[in-house]
């Protein structure tokens, strides 16, 4: 990965509560710099969105975190790198699947099934804002307690080198990085719109009192809401307003 803002260093731990967690302490201290990775083979507390936790088998998967800083990487806002991130992983997945798609806000789905899910934290050091972009993806994982999810080994038919998956997604994402760091936060949110799994569909959607309602998916606002049309009108939701 010659060049690469991405990969450097690669700290591998056998087991840690939360790669997030522990990258956010080594960042923070100054220990690592932009682009660090520490990936770990046993998560023991692993977090999702929202405050729910990410399960994944010993050893069978990829759980990491890459540090990251918008302004050394040449990307606008927070809201932008959340979505470079996503369009990435798709890009990424469809190496395996044309399927892939970006459930809206991050996570990424493939055959209508979670493949992988994104948490991004962001906090702030000298007056600079730093992230650190916590990515689970299941390879080698063949059974689950989630009703719907998947593996690149159920995808493939065949296991997979956890080390290879990584550094190819690393790969994938110094590109896009590169790719869209001279576009504006407007075409980033086009592209990103563009890869939204049901968009377009209708579809049933769950809103946060446990009412459900019928609608389809429009496109996300500049800081990162969802437009869906429901009952004849465009509503627009926060994170944690509606699941689908």
């Amino acid at each position: 990965m010659k060049n690469s803002q991405i990969g450097h260093p690669i700290i591998h731990l056998e087991s840690v509560d939360s790669t997030n967690n522990y990258a956010a302490k080594v960042f923070k201290s100054d220990q690592v710099p932009p682009g660090a990775v520490i990936l770990s083979d046993i998560q023991t507390d692993g977090r999702g969105q929202r405050h729910k936790t990410w399960h994944s088998d010993a050893y069978l998967n990829l759980t990491f975190s890459i540090t990251g800083a918008i302004n050394l990487w040449k990307i606008n806002s927070l809201i932008d790198l959340n979505r470079i991130v996503a369009i990435a992983l798709q890009r990424f997945f469809l190496k395996y699947d044309r399927s892939a798609k970006i459930k809206w806000p991050n996570d990424i789905m493939v055959r209508d099934q979670k493949i992988c899910g994104i948490l991004i934290e962001n906090f702030f050091r000298q007056g600079k804002p730093l992230s650190v972009i916590g990515i689970g993806i299941n390879v080698n994982q063949k059974k689950f307690n989630a009703p719907r999810a998947t593996s690149i080994a159920l995808l493939t038919e065949s296991d997979h080198i956890n080390k290879d998956i990584l550094h190819t997604f690393l790969h994938s994402l110094d590109k896009t990085i590169k790719t869209f760091s001279s576009e504006s936060s407007q075409s980033i949110r086009l592209s990103y719109d563009g890869l939204l799994w049901k968009k377009d569909d209708f579809h049933t959607f769950t809103l946060k009192e446990g009412r459900k309602v019928t609608g389809r998916i429009q496109s996300t606002t500049s800081n990162g809401n969802l437009i869906v049309s429901m009952e004849g009108k465009n509503i627009t939701f926060r994170n944690g307003e509606v699941s689908y």
